[in-house]
């Protein structure tokens, strides 16, 4: 009976979490999720071909490391927790998976078999990829903030950070920080098992959440989620291929005013952090609403100088002066464009007087730093990032975007490596007076 209360308990929240996503799409606010770094913009100088190493190659040096906090987790608690991350990471390094159902007090359980299956197409979706997404190397750090064994089970809560460097830029560090995790734990005669684990992550969350809202077999929906995944990272590698061979048009128009993108990529770099979630507090924080992403992209062009934009309506306002949504034509509240992924692209899309001036329907490979990138599923779009820079390879043709995020948390991500496959282009061309 407890078994089965836990998992009643569980299904509420998933369909809980599916109605307050709908919610805060509707409000605008909507963004699922983002060591050494050298805090730069990373250079495409040279071929960051050249050093790729051998498949699978995976230095020594990589570890999993429990960092200082003012939680205090017994290491027989942390052992399979320990174990759990070494398992993924050596799966995700070499994109080999492994079986880590195993590690479950139940492998059959359907927690077990989807953290089993989010895993897996994560590896799928980087082996199609044009890019060699193995990992050469890793350093993932845990952040324990809070550890409950007050009940039969033990609930522990911490926050992932990782830097890894994916083969085919071997000398790039990409970050993610503020991953949260949940674990179950029970105690048995052997020590301590996982009945339980829940990540706050692009794939995880999507999978659990499609599962969630289907009435189909679990593996029927997981099939067809990775079957359209891979259909779009199909036609995704055939318009780089239009881009790099030149058979394509792209859209050009001038602006009264230019964009600084530097300065948005210098931004960008500042309000991320490799380890530790970073916040600009004066605009708000919006990571429990359903992430902060947006608000940081706009943060961002705001610094490459795109002007706050009060005139017009809902989908031509792009303004931040406070945390209510306020639509009158003055310098008070914000907009929903601010913050929401989809209004963002509306806004971009649509505004034809001051304010920001953009592209919208270009070739995806055809950006530059400073642009943004919007990750969708099935039509809906979650995700807004910025590019801090566009990787070539040895033959000067395009190879994939680096990006920076929030919620996740990212620094020198490259694009192909998420586990959202939709994908659209948002150029920053700069910005008009207006009449």
């Amino acid at each position: 009976m407890i078994r089965r209360k836990k998992a009643i308990r569980h299904k509420r929240r998933r369909t809980m979490v599916g109605l307050v996503l709908m919610t805060l799409m509707a409000m605008g606010v909507v963004c699922v999720g983002v060591t050494a770094n050298s805090y730069a913009i990373a250079t495409s100088t040279g071929s960051i071909f050249d050093a790729k190493p051998e498949s699978g190659n995976v230095k020594t040096s990589s570890v999993i490391k429990l960092r200082d906090s003012d939680e205090n987790l017994d290491d027989a608690m942390l052992e399979p927790i320990n174990e759990y991350f070494e398992s993924y990471f050596q799966a995700m390094a070499n994109l080999e998976t492994v079986d880590i159902t195993g590690l479950f007090a139940d492998p059959s359980s359907e927690n077990a078999w989807i953290n089993q299956s989010a895993m897996d197409y994560l590896i799928q979706l980087r082996q199609n990829q044009t890019n060699d997404l193995q990992m050469t190397d890793y350093q993932c750090g845990l952040t324990v903030t809070s550890v409950d064994a007050e009940s039969d089970e033990v609930e522990v809560v911490l926050l992932e950070d990782h830097t890894v460097n994916f083969a085919f830029i071997p000398d790039v560090d990409s970050s993610s920080a503020g991953i949260a995790h949940t674990f179950y734990l029970t105690e048995t005669a052997n020590g301590y098992v996982i009945t339980e684990h829940y990540k706050e992550e692009d794939s995880f969350l999507m999978l659990e959440e499609a599962i969630a809202d289907s009435y189909d077999d679990p593996e029927e929906v997981a099939d067809e989620l990775l079957s359209d995944a891979l259909a779009v990272i199909e036609e995704l590698s055939w318009e780089k291929d239009d881009f790099n061979s030149g058979d394509w048009e792209s859209w050009a128009a001038e602006t009264d005013n230019d964009y600084d993108a530097e300065a948005a990529v210098d931004y960008a770099m500042t309000w991320t952090d490799p380890i530790e979630v970073v916040r600009n507090d004066d605009y708000g924080i919006y990571d429990i609403y359903g992430g902060n992403c947006n608000n940081y992209i706009s943060q961002c062009l705001f610094a490459g100088g795109i002007p706050m934009d009060s005139e017009g309506d809902n989908a031509t306002q792009w303004k931040w002066y406070g945390e209510e949504v306020d639509l009158d034509e003055s310098d008070t509240g914000r907009s929903p464009a601010w913050t929401g992924v989809a209004e963002f692209y509306s806004y971009a899309s649509e505004n034809d007087g001051y304010g920001l001036a953009a592209i919208v329907d270009d070739n995806i490979f055809s950006g530059s730093i400073g642009d943004v990138l919007q990750y969708g599923h099935n039509g809906d779009w979650l995700h807004s990032v910025i590019i801090t820079d566009v990787i070539e390879d040895s033959d000067g043709n395009m190879a994939d975007y680096l990006i920076n995020s929030n919620t996740t948390d990212r620094i020198n991500y490259p694009a192909s490596a998420y586990g959202y496959s939709e994908l659209r282009l948002i150029k920053v061309l700069g910005w008009n007076d207006g009449e």
